[in-house]
């Protein structure tokens, strides 16, 4: 029922097993912790770097698989929490590589074993068809994209090129209408002395 269900819940978590510890990080190395988790157990944790010179570390949190649920670079504080879509060893690992000197003293606590509100977790293969929909999508929204860009393109290109004729042609109808102009100055010029000289004649 669902009375019961709600009940084994809670019981889960009340005894959902809690790692609380203090540990030192030393300048340039790396402490780690090995977590023995079931599939669709929830993982959680939260740490704290209580001193030791800038209080920042890299947090780290992977897979059995290898893959890394979890990610932190120099930061002070955080948490995390999921649920393991793998059963297996997880491993949580804090890092000290870019001090040189000084050693991290952290604070941390790791809850393992509350199992989720029912929800069948979607397991790598389940995901493998829509990471590839997802994928084909972006892959089709990154062609449109570079077919407007192409177009814009083409079209500053066209754009450009009907401006540069456009000056061409009022430059070359100014040069017309000057020598246009010219020629009928030179015209009137010249029948005048030619009118002038056959008077005196």
């Amino acid at each position: 029922s669902f009375a019961r269900r709600l009940l084994l819940i809670a019981l889960a978590q009340v005894f959902a097993p809690v790692i609380g510890f203090g540990f030192t990080v030393e300048a340039g190395g790396k402490t780690c912790f090995d977590e023995t988790v079931k599939s669709s157990e929830r993982v959680s944790g939260d740490w704290r770097v209580i001193s030791g010179g800038v209080l920042d570390l890299d947090v780290e949190v992977t897979s059995p698989s290898g893959e890394h649920v979890y990610s932190a670079e120099r930061e002070a504080a955080g948490s995390f929490a999921f649920f393991a879509t793998d059963s297996g060893t997880y491993v949580v690992c804090f890092s000290n590589a870019r001090a040189t000197q000084a050693a991290r003293e952290v604070s941390a606590k790791i809850t393992v074993g509350e199992q989720g509100d029912g929800v069948e977790l979607a397991k790598a293969e389940q995901l493998a068809p829509l990471e590839d929909r997802v994928k084909r999508l972006h892959t089709s929204m990154i062609s449109v994209r570079d077919l407007q860009d192409q177009q814009r393109e083409q079209d500053e290109e066209r754009y450009r090129v009907t401006s540069q004729t456009r000056r061409w042609l009022l430059w070359f109808t100014v040069l017309e209408a000057f020598v246009l102009v010219a020629v009928s100055l030179w015209q009137i010029l010249y029948l005048k002395s030619f009118f002038e000289v056959k008077r005196v004649v």
